[in-house]
């Protein structure tokens, strides 16, 4: 059966790398990244196909996110019927996809583990410069015979030319300079997998256990949260939070720690240095979470001269000055920067970022450093590789993170400079508000920008849906009441405690208890976080259940009055959810009145119509009015 391309018009030196591969049983092509090599083996795949005695292929990928990538490109692309395989599929399934699939995408481990059910002709091996020592790709390749093997690569070392040639086959280079110049990118993009330590599988496990356990309880989040830290920072990050003050340490650390004595501190690591010693490159930055895990980087990489850069709050303002000398000095080849250490960075030389912690917007990394990693004169492009672990909230913060990018309009392979600028401001407020919810006054003063700047910023993130806000009663309720605020004006600047021909101004119960809080009461907090927000903070969504609200709404704030509904709280969130998209802003203002004691509260939000949000706001509102029935009946 013949197959062949489909929407897709390979460029000359694609069709040139494709011919010359052809004429080999055994070859090696490579290519540099963002180029197109992946068409390339497409191209050979299609021609080898159809020859006799050549009936199935094997397609290999490094990491679970190219399985994805190619499988996807392999059956949009071509006209042959794709598989993808992964260690994780139910054995009975893995073995009848191996006996029956045509072409099978999956990773090497997951082919090794399973190399007594292969039965494949002729292997596509990508990435193939790991085919060499006791890397997953060399042990399958020793030990299956293959008819053919087209080896894909973008940089193959002068150290394992050899090797690599004796396993698959010649190796022919293309270089940037044998390619037009509209071909070659300004970026690219790769994704190392870093799975997860069989130790780390066991506190994993334990984390699990222990939310099912916990589900609707407060502190059901603390769990999912040890997660994300362990598979994002490693076993370091997570053992330092349960050794300090925190709710999380107070739960887990008995159980936890024991486990966490017997795993690697940074299951990163060996990922990380495969990225440094694939890539050539003048300056590299690693960007990590965690202060500790970027001390221990600068310990463990000690081939390479390397500057930390933690940040002004870590290191005052002359040791952040003198590490960024130390960054910007010729002789220093590896830059290690958390979030708090970015401002300030000015390193135009950089070519290469290590991406080692994602979250939600991971892309964001790339836009808040877009200014570090500047096209240069030399035509080389610059890389960003991610580090993530597989079957992890790593993955899946990798994988939104790429999605919301692409629907955004960025490519990572020539980002447009003002989605840099806009999407740089986003990641500046996320990272300033992981800490705790925040008001904006204290934001003013954290991010040292004009109240207006932060404002907007703020409004930005908002509508993005990377941040939300609650509010909280203050301790002077008068902070809230705007409708006695406003007669005290309109009475010339009096309070409703100055007396007027010698008798006291007396408000209305109905005036005097009208509260609405501004945009200055609201304490903002990252999407993300509402889980642990809610556990440790109750007391701003603690209600009860059968209060009634009213809610008026709209997808716009020309529109915020369209819908109105009443309800409990959790009622109002289902119907608002239901009458908009996911992902559709809402506009809303929430209101209770009460005849005894005689109050009523008016209370503005807006963001993304999710269901998390919606829960949060609803339920914050309920919480409002139940202190402040409390505190207005204690006057």
């Amino acid at each position: 059966m013949s197959h062949h391309l489909t929407g897709v018009t390979p460029r000359s030196y694609q069709t040139e790398a494709a011919t010359w591969a052809g004429k080999r049983d055994d070859a090696v092509v490579c290519l540099p990244t963002g180029s197109g090599k992946t068409l390339v083996g497409c191209m050979w795949a299609c021609d080898v196909l159809p020859e006799p005695g050549i009936d199935r292929l094997l397609v290999l990928e490094p990491s679970r996110f190219l399985v994805e990538q190619v499988y996807e490109y392999l059956t949009t692309r071509t006209t042959i019927d794709a598989q993808r395989l992964y260690g994780t599929t139910p054995p009975q399934q893995r073995q009848d996809q191996w006996d029956t699939a045509t072409v099978v995408v999956t990773t090497p481990q997951t082919a090794v583990n399973d190399k007594e059910a292969l039965s494949f002709d002729v292997a596509l091996i990508d990435e193939c410069h790991h085919t060499a020592g006791q890397h997953a790709f060399a042990q399958l390749v020793r030990a299956y015979d293959f008819d053919r093997m087209l080896g894909l690569s973008a940089t193959i070392p002068q150290s394992k030319e050899g090797e690599i040639t004796s396993l698959i086959g010649a190796i022919r280079r293309w270089n940037w300079h044998d390619l037009p110049d509209a071909h070659v990118p300004d970026w690219f993009g790769e994704v190392y997998d870093t799975p997860y330590p069989t130790a780390y599988e066991t506190v994993v496990e334990t984390l699990a256990d222990h939310r099912c356990e916990l589900d609707g309880s407060r502190v059901a989040g603390l769990q999912s949260l040890g997660i994300r830290m362990l598979c994002r920072d490693g076993a370091l990050a997570l053992t330092e939070t349960l050794e300090a003050d925190t709710k999380m340490g107070a739960l887990l650390r008995d159980e936890l720690l024991p486990l966490l004595d017997q795993c690697r501190d940074l299951h990163k690591l060996q990922a990380c240095r495969d990225a440094l010693h694939d890539h050539a490159f003048e300056k590299a930055v690693i960007f990590v979470d965690r202060v500790a895990v970027a001390t221990r980087l600068a310990v463990a990489l000690d081939e390479y001269q390397t500057a930390t850069i933690l940040g002004r709050l870590h290191d005052g303002t002359d040791g952040q000055q003198d590490a960024l000398e130390r960054a910007q000095a010729p002789e220093t080849d590896v830059i290690i920067a958390t979030a708090a250490g970015e401002e300030g960075i000015d390193l135009p030389s950089a070519d290469l970022l290590v991406v080692w912690s994602n979250v939600v917007n991971s892309v964001r990394f790339i836009q808040r450093l877009g200014r570090i990693m500047r096209q240069t004169d030399d035509r080389r492009p610059k890389a960003a590789v991610y580090l993530a672990t597989p079957d992890s909230p790593d993955y899946e913060a990798l994988r939104t993170g790429v999605a919301r990018a692409s629907a955004a309009g960025l490519d990572v392979v020539g980002i447009d400079e003002d989605a840099i600028l806009s999407n740089s401001i986003i990641a500046r407020v996320v990272e300033t508000l992981e800490a705790a919810p925040t008001q904006l006054d204290e934001l003013f003063t954290t991010m040292q920008q004009p109240e207006s700047t932060v404002t907007r910023w703020v409004q930005q993130t908002v509508q993005e849906g990377e941040v939300c806000y609650v509010y909280a009663v203050p301790d002077d309720l008068d902070e809230w009441r705007s409708a006695a605020d406003g007669l005290a004006s309109f009475l010339g600047g009096l309070s409703p405690d100055d007396d007027v021909d010698g008798s006291a101004v007396t408000l209305a119960p109905e005036i005097r208890n009208n509260f609405s809080p501004t945009k200055d009461h609201r304490y903002y907090t990252c999407r993300d976080d509402l889980d642990l927000i809610r556990t440790d903070m109750p007391a701003l969504f603690d209600t009860v259940t059968d209060r009634s609200l009213e809610i008026t709404y709209g997808p716009s704030h020309e529109t915020r009055g369209k819908f109105t509904s009443r309800g409990t709280h959790s009622e109002l969130a289902a119907e608002v959810e239901d009458r908009l998209d996911d992902s559709a802003q809402f506009y809303a203002t929430v209101t209770h009145s009460s005849a005894a004691p005689e109050f009523s509260v008016q209370l503005m939000y807006h963001g993304v119509a999710s269901r998390d949000v919606l829960d949060a706001v609803t339920a914050n509102a309920s919480a409002i009015t139940t202190e402040l029935e409390e505190r207005v009946k204690s006057e």
